[in-house]
């Protein structure tokens, strides 16, 4: 008789988890560490980010659907949108129109720190004392195509007034409205300029977008001073 034995981790939502900015922040940092090493995770979502609760460290977890480099190159990683699914509500908007799902969009850095940006909401809109409920609209993301939550969510968050959402009471006071904001911001303004001359945004660039959306003690802070070294400023595929 075999049995696989994994270290016991706490889901990132669990009440015990007294503040969410310092392990989530770990996770995109591990993140942003294995692309720098020809590592594309391929699946983040709210259930793949953990803390371990000896160490109160994030962990990302479940390696699954992870792509790896086979000549020590990130350019070397067959990154197309459909190369992988990954979880369809966190799955960044540019990947689940039907040119990504023809394989015929590159995947890029900034597609796995737009999931971070949708799991960051899920959490903070979905999840309240470690539980879940599915509300309007997340709940809708959940049950259709992939086109059909593409545009329903690039609809919520180009109407937030209309949308009708509130955050959860165990994270509004600190991650609600302005969190909010930057990401419709970032990502609106980013979309709009799609069909003009506006730049893909870098990778040192996405990920200092993200590292502003939480609250940061100087541990972190420093923290992150060291992941950025880890990143390329130069394209990893197509960008």
């Amino acid at each position: 008789m075999r049995a696989i034995v994994f270290k016991r981790f706490l889901p990132i939502t669990d009440p015990t988890v007294e503040d969410l900015a310092q392990p989530f922040l770990e996770t995109v940092q591990c993140h942003a560490l294995l692309w720098s090493l020809g590592i594309l995770h391929g699946d983040i979502s709210h259930t793949n980010l953990m803390v371990d609760p000896h160490i109160k460290k994030g962990i990302l977890n479940d390696f699954d659907l992870a792509t790896v480099a086979h000549n020590d190159t990130v350019d070397a990683l067959p990154l197309n949108g459909n190369d992988r699914t990954g979880t369809m509500v966190f799955m960044a908007l540019d990947l689940l129109d039907e040119k990504a799902l023809q394989g015929k969009t590159p995947r890029l850095y900034r597609h796995d720190l737009e999931s971070f940006c949708w799991v960051l909401l899920w959490i903070c809109y979905c999840y309240d004392g470690g539980k879940v409920t599915l509300r309007y609209p997340f709940k809708d993301w959940t049950e259709v195509t992939p086109q059909y939550c593409q545009s329903d969510r690039f609809a919520v968050i180009n109407n937030l007034k209309q949308a009708g959402a509130e955050p959860s009471k165990s994270y509004a006071a600190k991650y609600s409205k302005k969190l909010l904001r930057r990401v419709v911001k970032y990502w609106l303004d980013f979309h709009n300029g799609m069909d003009t001359d506006c730049e893909e945004p870098g990778e040192i660039e996405t990920l200092h977008f993200v590292l502003g959306l939480l609250p940061r003690s100087p541990k972190v802070e420093m923290q992150w001073a060291q992941a950025c070294t880890h990143i390329s400023p130069t394209a990893r595929s197509s960008e």
